[in-house]
């Protein structure tokens, strides 16, 4: 292995080649680069991130491209300068964009406008308090679902290790919370900074957690403190009651989606907020007593002369007793009540020619928080607003998604199988049809709730593994950075705990199965000596060196041992070829630009499965310069495979 100085010099030298060519390029007007390279925290395994910026008339070969300096790969894009001014000045200010870019260097600009720009907006520590609040907003409202999730899985399904999992999607979330409360822009790596604000509370939900066995006592423990941490920081949700009071009379989750989205609005007119998810947001605030809730007529489609119901809310800053009356009752009952209800209304208008449930309603499988997800499928032509609305019917929350007949046959016919959509279509039940392709002898590719439909051709399992092995590298590159190069055993395991969900999909697939939601446990069937190895039997252990070493060395194995069959169609087009075949040529056959073949490319070269060299591309049309991308050779007789 290089020594870390070795490691920095190659990256430095590789940036500085790539600059030094692109600046040769007239159309070309600046470089930015992003990741860990900007914050000095590269490795041997590190790629670059490049933001390219080009004149406004430029004319880019592609919008993406996966160039080569140095032995180093780069993910490089290319904007045009207005582009980009309204990228960075439409970040607001605390949200990923932003964070991006205060976590960049500008590598040269030879456009005074655009350093100006990027010394302006591409600061860390810029951060209103206006967008501070609409951005703690979109990351409580991200966090909200995962949270219900994991309770879901503790208090219903008993289920205390996909509790666990799911809280640590959750303390991420929080982590982000409180980087953000605490004035700084959240960079990828979050858990970090967010220990050092507040070392209680994510010790208990984080560190105390990850080192510990996972049983019902630690489990509540860290759902109470979560529950407990939100609470304390219920102003967090200031911008929707502000709005609600100012409204004095109830308005629907549409009004509100539309109205606080463009109140969410910078000086650029864009706003980032994910109205969608204001959803649950309202749902969380009813349920704490905070809102009232309250049903409200609306039509579905343009010409729909039937009415359903949709939520609405009302907030005039007096306490509201937390609804617990659904928890006196059957929940079971009274969701397949509310559904059936519902059904008999859609079913009358004559634009709606089908309704699929799509999730699992089992009498062990719901709760107090349970929401409905219905499919609506209309007669094409037929004209509506949005692609999703939120009803209510009798106090149940149901979402419904809505396709024309057109729209969804071809996403049907597009539905790979082995995806997560073709597991939930396999387990949807069609409510009521007026149309034969969502019939027991419909046409497409897989009947929708026909569960024997789960077992995965070879075709589809097959492009399904390249993409799940491709990013289960890039993942387990992650966790061995954080191993080798911080020590941070916590965060090791915490990239661990993505990976094996990943690997769990790979087992699944290999056995000609459609990976389910909780995967983990499919795969332990098929493979139990692997699984307890890297997960199972070190789950409720103190994480240190040894062991996380050797699950990683065993996950690597995994991933060797397998790769003929992980990497096939890319392999089967590289030896079919025999000569180098560029990133671009692998693109064009695959007939799709996927960050999982540059990725696949990229792994199975460092392990010297395939050979990468070079090849000479034009970023534009009009350029008289050339910077190098990769190409590659594989060789089915190498000996050393």
């Amino acid at each position: 292995m290089q020594s870390q100085d070795a490691i920095e010099q190659q990256y430095n030298e590789a940036v500085d080649a790539l600059v030094e060519k692109v600046q040769r390029d007239p159309h070309v007007l600046a470089a930015i680069v992003a990741g860990s390279f900007s914050y000095a925290q590269v490795w041997e395994k590190s790629d670059l991130d490049v933001e390219l910026i080009g004149r406004d008339a430029i004319r880019p070969t592609q919008s993406f491209f996966s160039l080569v300096e140095n032995g180093v790969n780069i993910h490089a894009s290319i904007t045009p300068r207005n582009a980009f001014k309204q990228n960075i000045e439409s970040a607001q200010q605390g949200s990923f964009m932003h964070s991006y870019f205060s976590h960049s260097t500008l590598l040269f600009s030879r456009d005074d406008s655009i350093q100006e720009w990027y010394d302006k907006n591409a600061n860390r520590n810029n951060i209103g308090e206006r967008d501070k609040q609409f951005q703690l907003l979109n990351v409580v409202a991200s966090t909200l679902p995962s949270l219900v999730y994991a309770e879901k899985q503790f208090y219903v399904n008993k289920d205390c290790l996909t509790c666990f999992l799911t809280l640590l999607n959750v303390v991420q979330e929080l982590a982000r919370i409180e980087v953000l409360l605490n004035d700084e822009i959240p960079a990828r790596e979050v858990i970090q900074p967010a220990l050092r604000y507040n070392p209680d509370f994510f010790n208990r939900v984080y560190t105390d957690l990850i080192n510990c066995e996972k049983n019902e006592a630690v489990i509540q423990d860290a759902l109470d403190a979560i529950n407990s941490y939100l609470d304390a920081r219920q102003f967090i949700f200031q911008p929707v009651l502000d709005y609600l009071a100012e409204q004095k009379a109830p308005r629907t989750i549409t009004e509100l989606n539309a109205d606080l989205g463009r109140i969410s609005h910078n000086s650029e007119g864009i706003s980032e907020f994910d109205d969608e998810s204001l959803d649950l947001v309202c749902q969380w605030l009813t349920w704490k007593g905070i809102i009232r809730q309250v049903a409200m007529p609306m039509k579905l489609t343009a010409k729909s002369q039937i009415a359903v119901e949709e939520p609405a809310y009302y907030y005039d800053g007096t306490d509201v007793k937390a609804d617990q009356a659904r928890l006196k009752g059957d929940i079971h009952t009274q969701i397949h009540q509310a559904v059936e209800n519902l059904t008999d209304t859609l079913e009358q208008d004559m634009y709606v020619v089908a309704a699929i449930l799509t999730n699992n309603l089992a009498e062990d499988n719901v709760w107090e928080k349970t929401a409905v997800h219905i499919t609506l499928i209309l007669r094409d032509g037929t004209k509506f607003k949005q692609k999703q609305y939120q009803l209510i019917e009798e106090g149940i929350p149901i979402l419904v998604q809505l396709h024309t007949r057109s729209e969804y046959r071809k996403l049907l016919d597009r539905t790979l199988q082995g995806s997560t959509l073709h597991s939930i279509l396999a387990e949807s039940r069609v409510l009521f049809s007026k149309d034969s392709l969502f019939s027991v002898d419909g046409d497409a590719n897989f009947t929708i709730g026909d569960p024997s439909c789960l077992q995965v051709g070879e075709r589809d399992k097959y492009s399904q593994l390249l993409n799940a092995a491709a990013f289960a590298t890039t993942v387990l590159a992650k966790a061995e950075k954080w191993f080798h190069l911080k020590q941070d055993y916590d965060y090791t395991f915490l990239y661990l705990t993505y990976m094996v969900r990943q690997l769990a999909r790979i087992e699944v697939l290999m056995h000609g199965e459609t990976p389910r939601r909780k995967v983990i446990p499919q795969a332990l069937k098929h493979n139990p000596s692997f699984f307890n190895a890297v997960f199972t039997d070190i789950i409720d252990k103190p994480k240190d060196e040894a062991m996380l070493r050797a699950a990683l060395e065993q996950v690597d194995m995994y991933l060797e041992d397998n790769l003929q069959t992980l990497f096939k169609p890319l392999l089967d087009f590289l030896e079919e070829s025999g000569e180098e075949r560029t990133i671009t040529d692998i693109y064009m056959h695959f007939g799709k630009r996927e960050l999982a073949l540059e990725l696949a490319c990229e792994w199975l070269a460092q392990k010297g499965v395939i050979e990468q060299f070079s090849a000479p591309i034009r970023l534009t049309k009009d350029s008289k310069v050339s910077v190098e991308e990769p190409a590659y050779y594989f060789d089915a007789n190498n000996p050393f495979l």
